[in-house]
């Protein structure tokens, strides 16, 4: 009989895991805690009848990249944003559109040396230097060499702040020792429900899916025929060949007890790794006031603003009393059809945290009110505004306040680990001695750690392992649920 193996997560590295294993004709239970596939892949009609991503929307590069293709081979269009940035200083002026850019374009120059820094003197750099830090010196550096000016400098600082929301946490934690095991790369306008569907095609058909169930514990039982037994929160006992648990490391982080197996090595590599806060708030406006006042949609398309950066608003009277700096993306820089008055801003770390906890149980005009109040001090501050254009909807996430997404987004590395490939590696290599596997985008190959990619490369490298350790066996028994 074909082995049975269990799968705990209907996201993409669950779902990819289960494609291939179905297609070896093997038996696959899927076990979700929600009621939908994708975790934290999601979309919301909230703003229209398109409807927009409100987790993941990059696609980050991996060399060769199995999402890119999924969206040629779906239709699912993507989009490469043009460095055209708005920059507003903590006064609320705009900083003249040349040296807004120039300044953009420094700070990505910086962002690739860390990058560089990082993996050819990983092993000299401490852990606890931090990739401002590593700003820091390079703008003194620039600043002496008469490559940029002081006003250059701050502009370039306030603006490395923009960092936090690519990893879910601020610029001063990011670790500089392992920032190379962080990526950037490009935005999907629509949103990634046909390549999840894609995705989820097999396992939907040929898997048996078990959703609002959630995993209580899963633990190796000597002696068994199918030696791994998974308990659920319907109290029901399964017992399986082998187990590959896709929950987030948010998850993992809080419920290391539900593997009372779990090797030390392991339990420490899943506390070393840091698992961001990073959340979304989406404003639609009547009119993309902000391209230099321009409403007629005229704006020429090397002109169209890309980036909106806030060094820190003065007026935060309303629920900001840390004068966070922000920054969002305008959705009326993608092409036709895809075209919308709207600005995405990009949260992280503490004030994700502020927002999410101040707006959660808030539903319908009073959500709306709160945000408009925490966000009007920034948009407000663009070319062009007036009460007019005042905002006609809003979307905020609430990651931070979902338990199944572990209470934020995906992993990053922070100052002071000191071993973060190892640590990766110990979770990605799981504990097949007990049939107990780990996929996900934490344990993805290094260079696709945090993205979708990864997530779904990891679920496929584990599926081969589980196939090619089943390959020298005799046989197997299949086993089903108690």
């Amino acid at each position: 009989m074909a082995p049975h193996i269990c799968i705990i997560g209907a996201g993409v590295s669950g779902l990819r895991c289960a494609t291939v294993l179905l297609e070896q004709s093997y038996n696959v239970t899927i076990i979700e805690a929600r009621n939908r596939i994708g975790g934290r892949i999601a979309q919301s009609g909230q703003m229209g009848p398109l409807e927009v991503d409100i987790g993941a929307n990059w696609v980050h590069s991996t060399g060769h990249n199995p999402i890119i293709e999924l969206a040629k081979e779906t239709g699912t269009p993507l989009h490469l944003w043009k460095e055209n940035t708005l920059l507003v200083d903590s006064e609320g002026q705009l900083i003249p559109s040349p040296e807004a850019n120039r300044a953009l374009k420094q700070v990505w120059e910086i962002l690739d040396l860390a990058s560089e820094n990082s993996k050819s003197q990983g092993d000299d750099i401490h852990p606890a230097a931090s990739l401002y830090s590593f700003f820091e010196s390079s703008c003194v550096s620039a600043v002496q060499r008469g490559d940029m000016t002081e006003r250059e400098r701050e502009l370039v600082l306030g603006m490395s702040q923009m960092w936090g929301a690519y990893v879910g946490d601020g610029v001063e934690l990011q670790s500089l020792k392992f920032f190379y095991l962080e990526d950037y790369d490009c935005f999907i306008p629509t949103n990634y429900q046909k390549i999840v569907t894609r995705i989820a095609t097999v396992p939907l058909a040929q898997g048996y899916m078990q959703f609002d169930t959630s995993m209580t514990s899963v633990e190796n039982r000597t002696g068994e025929s199918c030696p791994v037994c998974v308990t659920t929160s319907d109290g029901k006992a399964q017992y399986f060949d082998d187990v590959v648990l896709t929950t987030p490391l948010g998850w993992l982080k809080q419920h290391k007890e539900s593997i009372p197996q779990l090797h030390p090595r392991i339990a420490s590599a899943i506390d070393s790794i840091s698992f961001g806060r990073l959340e979304k708030v989406l404003i639609e406006f009547p009119t993309a006031y902000w391209e230099y006042g321009s409403t007629d949609g005229q704006t020429e398309p090397d002109d169209v603003v890309s980036f909106v950066h806030w060094l820190s608003p003065v007026d935060t009277s309303h629920g900001n009393p840390r004068h966070w700096r922000l920054e969002c993306v305008s959705f009326h820089a993608f092409e036709a059809p895809y075209r919308r008055n709207i600005l995405l801003f990009y949260t992280f770390g503490d004030c994700s945290a502020h927002i999410t906890s101040s707006i959660r149980g808030l539903e319908g005009p009073s959500r709306n009110e709160w945000l408009q109040g925490f966000f009007k001090p920034y948009y407000s501050t663009l070319p062009g505004y007036a009460e007019i254009y005042a905002p006609t909807r809003f979307l905020a996430t609430e990651w931070c306040n979902d338990d199944f997404a572990g209470n934020g987004c995906y992993s990053n590395f922070q100052a002071g680990i000191t071993d973060a490939a190892h640590d990766v590696e110990a979770i990605r290599h799981g504990m097949p001695e007990q049939h107990i596997y780990f996929a996900g985008e934490h344990t993805a190959p290094f260079d696709g750690l945090g993205t979708v990619a990864g997530a779904y490369t990891s679920g496929e490298k584990v599926a081969r392992r589980i196939i090619e350790s089943k390959q020298s066996a005799s046989g197997s028994i299949n086993c089903k649920a108690n």
